[in-house]
């Protein structure tokens, strides 16, 4: 009996020492409890909040994701063939001028810049090296007047996207020629019609003939005899010049590899002023 007693008093003491506060025990218990019920309202608040993006339709999501327009664009775009097209010859016979002039009249060069390197070319005397200042971007190709690295320049036609390839016409600089030419689908031999320019670049040592036998060589199957400088004076598009070329040419031309009437065709035009390029 006194040990029951002596319990009782204990449990009497150990009460009024914690001043009526709650056991701990109890108060974990129901700390608990209010989180579990917290947690239970978060999960219902985002169960309510995800419902409508549930019902939406899967099938809809997926027409969203791919518009149709871009579907058609990208079909045009693959429609269009590519052709690199590779402009070779000897130095001085225009062959930047004539890849300006078609990125010119092809509408990606604009008037107002055609003008700035008019200003350009006439502070250096050089009136007519304007045209090729599109194609020979650095300081070093206008002072000299001359192509030294690979140009490079694009245009569209309703069926094609063509990318110009400028190659260096200068004997000391073969190497890159050869690195332009081997990228190409389609060679355009720029030949002079100027008295004595044709005749340097045709005979022996004159890069007319290496350009031809380095793009056979490299795969250049298509090739367009462009001769051009037409409205020289020496020339003004005389009908016997152009005859003298061409039958000097076509015997060279099927000596090198080339069928010339399957993959050979003439030209004559202005490069300088864009005669006969555009339009006949």
């Amino acid at each position: 009996m006194d040990i029951e007693e002596e319990i009782r008093a204990l449990q009497l003491d150990l009460a009024e020492d914690n001043n009526g506060l709650p056991n701990a025990e109890d108060v974990k218990v129901k700390e608990a409890g209010k989180v579990d019920k917290m947690d239970e309202d978060i999960k219902d608040d985002i169960r309510e909040k995800a419902q409508p993006l549930q019902t939406e339709p899967k099938g809809k999501e997926k027409e969203l994701s791919v518009p149709e327009v871009d579907e058609q664009e990208e079909m045009e775009v693959d429609k269009k063939r590519h052709l690199n097209v590779v402009f070779i010859g000897h130095v001085d016979a225009g062959k930047s001028t004539t890849g300006g002039q078609i990125l010119f009249l092809s509408g990606q060069v604009d008037d107002r810049t055609i003008q700035k390197y008019e200003k350009e070319a006439k502070d250096k005397s050089r009136e007519s090296w304007y045209m090729a200042y599109i194609m020979d971007t650095n300081e070093e190709e206008r002072a000299k007047g001359k192509t030294v690295e690979v140009g490079r320049a694009y245009f569209e036609t309703e069926s094609t996207r063509f990318t110009i390839l400028d190659a260096p016409g200068h004997k000391s600089y073969v190497p890159n020629m050869i690195m332009g030419a081997s990228q190409a689908d389609i060679g355009v031999l720029v030949i002079s019609a100027r008295k004595g320019e044709f005749e340097t670049g045709y005979e022996k040592g004159g890069q007319t003939r290496e350009h031809v036998m380095l793009a056979k060589t490299l795969g250049v199957s298509k090739l367009l005899v462009v001769v051009n400088k037409m409205d020289d004076p020496t020339v003004n598009w005389s009908k016997e010049r152009y005859d003298e070329i061409e039958s000097k040419m076509i015997p060279f031309l099927r000596s090198s590899g080339y069928n010339v009437k399957k993959d050979v065709q003439f030209l004559p035009i202005s490069g300088l002023f864009g005669s006969n390029m555009k339009t006949r």
